[in-house]
């Protein structure tokens, strides 16, 4: 698993970065209504955490 998490980084790395804009544009149009705010935000935190995660992967020793 590591080692498809490794060789595929850049691609999962391009993911997240979808995912912030994709939040970050529905917070955006949404403003004041406050479900889709909320959805909006989750997203935004969703990419963040994960790019941080997938940003520090290292190279598997195996």
């Amino acid at each position: 698993m590591n080692h498809f998490l490794y060789n595929n980084k850049t691609l999962l790395i391009a993911v997240c970065i979808l995912i912030i804009v994709s939040g970050a544009i529905l917070a955006y149009l949404q403003y004041n209504i406050e479900p889709w705010e909320t959805v909006g935000g989750f997203l935004c935190g969703i990419g963040l955490g994960l790019l941080l995660i997938f940003i520090s992967l290292k190279k598997p020793l195996d």
